[in-house]
């Protein structure tokens, strides 16, 4: 397994895991609102991979999502963009000779909706 067949696998592993995002989503603020939709974005060239650790590190990676504000007053709510640069630092392990797993993770980001 090369690298950049590694990069390529951790970059597909965040960029789907449902529970990084959530709990990323569940730790802004303000919160309790819906959300419609989100993506994570990674070039493999941002992923900087240590095959001896078995740790990674990510840079200028982005992540946006739709929000759905005051989703519990019906026709009263609103669509929100968070739009924000995030970076990681994980380890993973090799699931065989083709496939590698998330192990940890632990994502930077600003978690203020509003904030620049």
């Amino acid at each position: 397994m090369t690298i950049d067949e590694i990069r390529e696998q951790i970059s597909e592993e965040i960029s789907i895991d449902m529970e990084v995002w959530n709990d990323v989503l569940n730790n802004t603020s303000p919160g309790n609102y819906g959300c419609d939709f989100w993506e994570s974005e990674i070039d493999y060239g941002n992923i900087f991979v240590d095959i001896p650790k078995r740790e990674f590190t990510v840079k200028n990676g982005n992540f946006s999502a739709d929000l759905v504000m005051g989703a519990s007053k019906g026709d009263h709510s609103f669509n929100e963009n968070y739009n924000k640069p995030f970076s990681a630092t994980g380890k993973f392990d090799f699931k065989n000779a083709k496939q590698i797993m998330i192990t940890e993770i632990s994502i930077d980001i600003d978690s203020d909706i509003y904030g620049e």
